[in-house]
């Protein structure tokens, strides 16, 4: 409840165009715990993206990441189980910037994309929104 307390209070706090560094942006968030991909999406809201999907399954994420106008992923290593490998390769194919942002230990999938940041549970997701906006930038 604080955390979303906190959340909406900056909200209130945030200068009209202050902190926005996802404006506009298509954002998808691959996330299999409800609860989590609601903070995120809560941060990356804030962030001023426009348009906010989630994908739960590694299936509805593979489908996801065809969308046209797909600014930028954060992604869970580990779906229900199942490594999300597929879906960031189809990610780095089509040079779309993703940040990892998992409690897993899935090192091996992690180590074959090096560029890519991850960010730990249970840290902010604003921090994972900051780092995707900085890989935004560079594209």
């Amino acid at each position: 409840m604080s955390r979303w307390l906190m959340i909406t209070v900056d909200m209130h706090h945030t200068k009209k165009g202050e902190n926005l560094v996802l404006q506009g942006a298509q954002i998808l968030i691959i996330e299999d715990e409800p609860l989590i991909a609601l903070d995120v999406e809560a941060a990356v809201h804030l962030a001023g993206a426009g348009l906010v999907s989630t994908a739960q399954t590694v299936e509805q994420a593979l489908s996801m990441v065809e969308a046209p106008g797909l600014s930028g992923v954060i992604v869970d290593l580990r779906l229900h189980g199942q490594s999300v490998r597929e879906v960031v390769k189809r990610l780095t194919e089509r040079s779309i910037p993703f940040v990892f942002y998992t409690g897993a230990d899935d090192i091996p999938t992690a180590r074959a994309w090096p560029t890519a940041p991850v960010v730990s549970k249970p840290t902010d997701p604003g921090e994972a929104v900051r780092l995707l906006a900085q890989l935004m930038s560079k594209r």
